[in-house]
């Protein structure tokens, strides 16, 4: 097969330094360091998509991305401001709820929570759908009062399905001879939900009309509306123009905005560090290059005489010092795929348990690839090799060859 001249005495180059051991020596640790940069790189940044994405799925898939609200604590013309807002661009459901922090109590214990009285058949959160280990939304009626419930929370009160629990709440409460009486009546565990995220500790599910006449407002009443978008991070200032005097609207960023941010920083920190392991590497591509420049000079030097151009030259040792980062990029990239894709395999042969489940299993470590993520670490380690040749390559054509063959 023909190649240019410079491809063909650069790959040459690239095999002939197997005949000075120290310089092989380096450029082998140079293509190691590489290899295991872009490794760690792809098998890392892996995993923590696959956190990230198992956030986005397990709580913002479980609570509402926002919540529009009024100063006077009720909304009385819901069905209307629910068809007009379901209308929105980039809006996939609106539905109703009733809202309010509550304190559960059983035999056992009690535990504070968040109470959401819901419409069954509105109901959008297919996260609590999805993960209901015990009973259906369904079940909830009105003037049944009955809750579905985390699992952790259930095993935290010691009850399950068909247990009575105590809801106690402080809206709604009355004046009474013997002082400030907070509202409360007694419910049935219908149903159990296991997300594994907080919201099983503290989500607590019934029936809208059951939670107003708990906190005393009209059946007919809700206390928020809650949004769901097509992608929770199309999140903007834009919904603010569309509420009515006396709404506020409330977001997940101000609720878990600060957990998401915590771990695209710990991402960030993760990849900076990373990418010092391939820096270090294209160094000793830096210093192999310069070597094999230096004991090449007098084959440099006679190239020169033939009529070589600089420009070839420069050409010549800029693709012996590049092949190591490629090759490096190419055998990193392959193995951090097969790393990261039998990596709970692996974790299980060795006997490593990294995670455990709420209920004292083994959960897997979750792995997302992202496609222009791989292809930039690649990118970036091979422009980080070639970056690394320039300097020798620039040295290697100013080569005199006089200088150079006079003591040959």
């Amino acid at each position: 097969m023909f190649y240019p001249l410079s491809v063909f005495i650069g790959l040459r180059y690239t095999k002939s330094k197997r005949n000075n051991k120290f310089i092989s020596f380096v450029s082998f640790f140079s293509t190691g360091g590489i290899t295991l940069g872009v490794l760690a790189l792809i098998t890392v940044l892996s995993v923590m998509n696959g956190f990230e994405n198992e956030l986005k799925v397990r709580i913002l898939g479980a609570i509402p991305h926002a919540i529009i609200s009024n100063d006077e604590q009720v909304i009385d013309d819901w069905q209307s401001r629910l068809s007009a807002l379901q209308n929105m661009p980039l809006v996939n459901t609106v539905e109703p709820v009733v809202r309010s922090e509550a304190i559960i109590q059983s035999s056992r214990s009690l535990q504070g929570v968040q109470l959401e009285g819901i419409v069954p058949d509105l109901y959008a959160s297919n996260v609590i759908k999805n993960n209901l280990t015990l009973g259906q939304i369904s079940d909830l009626k009105a003037g049944q009062y009955k809750v579905i419930i985390g699992q952790s929370l259930a095993q935290q009160l010691g009850v399950t399905v068909g247990d009575k629990i105590r809801v106690i709440s402080a809206r709604g409460s009355r004046f009474t001879p013997l002082g400030r009486i907070p509202s409360q009546r007694n419910f049935t565990v219908a149903g159990l939900f296991a997300v594994g995220s907080d919201v099983d500790k503290q989500l607590v599910l019934l029936h809208a009309q059951d939670a107003a006449r708990l906190i005393r407002i009209g059946i007919d009443q809700v206390t928020g509306l809650r949004l769901y978008f097509n992608d929770a991070f199309d999140v903007q200032d834009w919904l603010q123009p569309v509420l009515k005097e006396g709404q506020t609207l409330q977001d997940w960023r101000q609720t878990h905005g600060e957990l998401f941010s915590a771990v695209k920083m710990e991402k960030n920190m993760i990849w900076l560090l990373l990418c010092l392991i391939i820096a270090v590497a294209a160094f000793n591509i830096l210093s192999a290059s310069v070597m094999v420049v230096n004991d090449k000079n007098a084959e440099v030097a006679i190239l020169k005489t033939l009529g070589i151009k600089g420009t070839t030259l420069n050409l010549i040792f800029i693709i012996q010092g590049a092949w190591s980062g490629i090759v490096g990029a190419l055998i990193g990239t392959g193995l951090g795929l097969l790393v990261s894709a039998y990596i709970n395999e692996t974790l299980s042969f060795l006997g490593l348990n990294l995670l455990s489940s709420a209920s004292g299993g083994t959960r897997l470590l979750p792995v997302l690839y992202e496609p222009v993520q791989i292809f930039t670490i690649i990118f970036g380690a091979m422009l980080l090799s070639l970056m690394a040749t320039l300097y020798p390559a620039y040295q290697a054509g100013k080569v005199s060859p006089i200088e150079a063959l006079r003591y040959e």
